[in-house]
């Protein structure tokens, strides 16, 4: 770990979720593998800039991979750790 508690971690992963751009984002993603960010722009109808924005914050937080191919940047859900924050909540993860 980066120096943060677990408990610090999942908090700014909680608070990443608390944005309705972003949980869609995410429920996009979830359901819909990975995707360009012009697509998630474009499926949310969002601007391009905005869409970026929200995306580096759930990379950020470990939510979502990222990788780019030229100019394209590619984003897919870290479903790992979502189903680990949401075990978390019901007692149920490893600690």
């Amino acid at each position: 770990m980066d120096g943060q508690s677990d408990y610090e971690q999942r908090a700014r992963a909680f608070m990443a979720l608390s944005d309705p751009t972003r949980l869609q984002i995410v429920e996009l993603l979830g359901s819909g593998g990975e995707s360009s960010t012009s697509e998630v722009a474009e499926r949310l109808g969002i601007s391009l800039p905005l869409a970026c924005h929200h995306t580096k914050l759930l990379v950020d937080v470990g939510l979502v991979h990222k990788r780019k191919e030229g100019q394209s940047k590619y984003v897919s859900l870290n479903q790992g750790l979502l189903n680990a924050l949401l075990a978390s909540l019901s007692g149920r993860a490893a600690r």
